[in-house]
């Protein structure tokens, strides 16, 4: 046989699919168990499309910087990234809610950062680097798929896995649901997400801000970037909407985005980068016996209002790498029902709990009447004067106040603000 087309034949405990931060995470997770798993970089060809060229960011939680600071990860100081306080405010004026990482009295001094997904990849990826365990293998989409009660097998075209768990991290790129009989739920938002770097006029007093301001169309927020007086804007639009500014001048684009922009933060004068992707709600789950788990954003797809699809993905990973290394430890099945509803049930809460917040408050603020206008803000000032009820909230959304049963040690805030329940 022709070595140039010979098939690869590899035999793994675990194989992940995908290469992305989440799955560079649980392989950094794993640590030296980590030789008995197979990477696979499962990306399709992308053809070009507007979302290239705009730059995508992560919203990194300060509990997930405190997971990626144990793993290792060399990120460094988030300058200018920092989020030091979120501002929650409504079109048409009115209250506004400000949580602040004062409520929390926490050392870093922050509710999270943003980075650039293309840093935080590479840097999650020197981390993999330096840990020499395992080797990505480029063989894109996967093509086929079948279970034997022992094993699962994956086929490409040149290449064939047989594995004893597989753990789909692709970020949902794959569209694997099917191949892989996957119990599929969730809608279409119809909204897409319009994506830029801003720069406004001033910079805005006080310690950095993150703005969550809602419209009819849904969010708009701008998340402090590493630069002097500029976001990342993500703006929740309509498809015809994002459609035209997405082409328009820069002069117009400029004039829509200020008529619309949240209080406190100064006029945007410059947009770079402009592009946009579907916005839509999506959770695939794997029966136990299927010998398949799911991670991060090939689990649940979530609209982007909290900026929680990697912080979830992370503390996914987290809990599978600490379950997973006491079975290989132990020489146990790493694809083992019982280990894969252990997860399932770790994982629950925390989960449902992320979507709960995200749908619930982008379908609340997506409603017009002015009866339900008025009762938003009746809620936000009523948020705004309650600091117990805010810092539970901000300790949430910062990942540093997980549910009960998914708890993650050395994460919970000491000497904080509120009371634990």
């Amino acid at each position: 046989m022709n070595p140039a087309t010979a098939e690869v034949s590899e035999n793994a405990e675990i194989a992940i699919l995908g290469n992305g931060p989440v799955a560079q995470s649980l392989v950094l997770a794993l640590g030296e168990l980590g030789r008995s798993c197979l990477l696979v970089d499962t990306r399709p060809a992308m053809a070009h499309s507007p979302e290239q060229n705009a730059e995508r960011t992560v919203a990194l939680a300060a509990g997930s910087r405190r997971l990626l600071d144990a793993l290792g990860v060399r990120l460094g100081d988030p300058g200018l990234g920092a989020i030091a306080r979120v501002q929650i405010s409504q079109a048409r004026g009115g209250p506004r809610v400000e949580l602040s990482h004062r409520l929390l009295a926490i050392p870093e001094k922050r509710l999270g950062e943003v980075w650039p997904l293309s840093t935080l990849s590479a840097t999650i990826a020197q981390g993999l680097e330096r840990l020499g365990t395992v080797k990505a293998k480029p063989w894109g989409p996967l093509q086929g798929f079948s279970w034997h009660p022992d094993h699962v097998e994956l086929q490409w075209p040149k290449a064939r896995i047989q594995a004893r768990l597989v753990v789909l991290a692709d970020g949902g790129h794959g569209h694997l649901g099917p191949l892989l009989g996957l119990q599929r739920r969730g809608w279409d938002h119809n909204r897409q997400a319009l994506v830029a770097r801003v720069r406004v006029a001033s910079e805005p007093s006080g310690e950095r801000c993150a703005y969550e301001h809602f419209l009819a169309s849904g969010p708009l927020a701008f998340l402090p970037v590493d630069a002097p007086r500029e976001f990342s804007l993500v703006w929740s639009l309509f498809p015809s909407e994002a459609a035209v500014l997405l082409r328009a001048n820069d002069v117009v684009f400029l004039q829509k985005l200020n008529a619309v922009r949240p209080q406190g933060l100064a006029a945007v004068t410059e947009v770079h980068n402009r592009g946009f992707y579907p916005l839509y709600f999506q959770q695939y789950t794997a029966a136990p016996e299927s010998r398949v788990v799911l991670l991060g954003n090939a689990a649940q797809t979530l609209h982007p209002l909290a900026g929680q699809g990697y912080n979830l993905g992370l503390r996914d990973s987290i809990t599978l790498a600490a379950l997973l290394r006491e079975s290989l430890e132990r020489a146990e099945d790493p694809g083992a029902i019982q280990l894969l509803q252990d997860f399932q049930r770790i994982r629950r809460r925390d989960r449902l709990e992320i979507i709960a917040f995200t749908e619930g408050m982008n379908r609340l603020f997506g409603l017009r009447s002015a009866p339900v206008h008025l009762l938003r803000a009746a809620g936000l000032a009523a948020l705004q004067m309650s600091p117990g009820i805010k810092a539970r909230l901000a300790a949430r959304l910062a990942g540093l106040r997980l549910p009960s049963a998914s708890h993650i040690p050395d994460l919970d805030v000491e000497n904080a603000a509120y009371a634990r329940t």
